[in-house]
């Protein structure tokens, strides 16, 4: 279901995106809103489910986790039970930060931290590998982050 944004919201979330801890007084004064305005409207994301969870974004690397990679993996079949089954033992896995359903050459695309190099090993050749609905798998190690953000870009409908 699509959410209708208007300029008020979108200034709320573009707001929120970057400092999750403003008051709803600190928003009213940078919006030009009521407080009371502010809450009922952050409330209102939060029911129909645009704002999903305000959580603490961490420092990957002062957290240990030094090894990053991306994993493009193709499935030896395509139906929906394969798919299914993939997805639920990619959901389980716990260096799994993101995976995506691609077109192309690959079927998934994912992106995994470990703490390092062995631990990696230990994740490809023990767990994804086993796997018994993968035929192949091609993995990139990351040399450092180019750019990095958790903030949806909400301006593009407004241009």
């Amino acid at each position: 279901m699509n959410i209708t944004l208007d300029d008020e919201d979108v200034k709320i979330l573009n707001l929120i995106q970057k400092d999750v801890n403003l008051t709803n007084q600190d928003i009213a004064e940078m919006t030009g809103l009521s407080a009371t305005s502010v809450w009922r409207r952050i409330k209102n994301l939060e029911d129909v489910g645009v704002i999903k969870a305000k959580v603490a974004l961490l420092d990957q690397r002062k957290t240990n986790l030094n090894v990053c990679a991306i994993i493009h993996v193709r499935l030896n079949l395509h139906g929906e039970d394969t798919r299914i089954e993939f997805e639920d033992f990619i959901a389980k896995r716990p260096e799994v930060m993101e995976c995506y359903a691609i077109l192309g050459r690959h079927d998934y695309s994912l992106t995994v931290v470990v703490p390092d190099v062995e631990r990696f090993e230990k994740f490809l050749a023990g767990h994804l590998l086993n796997h018994p609905m993968i035929s192949e798998s091609t993995t990139y190690f990351t040399l450092r982050q180019v750019k990095y953000s958790t903030a949806l870009p909400l301006n593009l409908h407004r241009t």
